[in-house]
């Protein structure tokens, strides 16, 4: 299977940023801690992907890993070909008068993919990266684009135990476009291949574990599970809880459902459909903590505040 790795003998060169190295390629992005990719961002379509041209996606983070190399994403799983580590295409886009499914890119319908990158600021231990991609849907024999976004990532190390990357996600609408309420949409994880509801956990800033937060508020997410080194854990927070403002609904996977395997989906069109200049899809911020030991509730609860204050302190100043 060539997915991301088939960038590895494309690499232009390398820039040196403090503990981490960045290198890039046409095909990719990566951060490099020491030895190990830590990071990577695809920015062309996967070459041979498993199923064939039509999940050639780019648009997407892997691998995300924790300091000691566990990877807390995968792509391409067996169950769902179409998932693809940390990826953000709405299911369904409604675009005059007819709806295109950018989700499934069997389908093809519709898919989000890259369109520019570029490495900024790079500072002790903190890297960030300036996106722009766009969603587009098949009209005839052609895609055409009807979503312009603006990314910005910062990933950075907290210390020895843990890394931490933020999200910052703009999307401006060529023409009317309206995001249809489906009880999945949006800012997706797929995490590790071997977890599943018997060695891996979840809590929610509601209080809910695995079995049932699905289509509950959340202003954050936190799954741990099994690794080499004893623990790792991935704490997905999204900032649409700031301020009192209604968290997204969850889309998550019970014990049940495809063995518990960990997938978090942060939905803001669960209930309701949402033209897209509406602030609930138009700007949406995340922040993830990928860890090498259990990330608890109090923890996770800690550092959402901690996020908050951090987010109300800028827009004062």
């Amino acid at each position: 299977m060539a997915r991301w790795f088939a960038a590895v003998a494309t690499f232009a060169g390398s820039v040196a940023a403090a503990g981490f190295e960045v290198v890039e390629s046409d095909v990719r992005i990566e951060i490099r801690d020491g030895d190990q990719v830590v990071f990577g961002w695809q920015r062309a379509p996967l070459d041979e992907p498993d199923g064939g041209e039509k999940f050639a996606a780019s648009a997407f983070v892997h691998p995300l890993t924790t300091p000691a190399g566990f990877s807390l994403t995968c792509i391409q799983p067996s169950d769902h070909r179409h998932h693809f580590g940390v990826w953000w295409p709405w299911k369904h886009l409604e675009i005059d008068g007819r709806t295109f499914n950018c989700w499934e890119l069997q389908e093809g319908q519709g898919r989000q993919v890259a369109t520019a990158a570029e490495v900024g600021g790079k500072e002790d231990d903190r890297v960030t990266l300036s996106l722009e991609n766009r969603h587009e849907v098949r009209v005839g024999d052609a895609y055409r684009p009807v979503i312009l976004e603006t990314t910005t990532m910062v990933f950075s190390r907290l210390d020895e135990q843990a890394y931490q990357l933020d999200i910052g996600i703009i999307q401006r609408p060529v023409g009317e476009v309206v995001v249809p309420a489906y009880r999945y949409s949006g800012f997706s994880w797929r995490g590790p291949e071997a977890w599943n509801h018997r060695n891996s956990r979840m809590r929610t800033s509601g209080g809910h574990s695995r079995g049932n937060a699905n289509h509950q508020l959340a202003r954050w997410v936190s799954v741990d599970g099994e690794a080499p080194q004893g623990r790792a854990s991935l704490l997905l927070m999204s900032a649409a809880g700031f301020g009192g403002g209604d968290p997204e609904r969850l889309r998550v996977w019970g014990p049940g459902d495809h063995a518990g395997a960990p997938f978090v989906n942060m939905n803001p069109v669960v209930n309701a459909s949402l033209p897209l200049d509406h602030p609930a899809v138009a700007r949406r911020h995340y922040r993830l903590v990928m860890a090498d030991r259990t990330i608890t509730s109090g923890e996770a609860e800690r550092r959402w505040k901690r996020w908050q204050a951090e987010r109300q302190a800028g827009e004062e100043d």
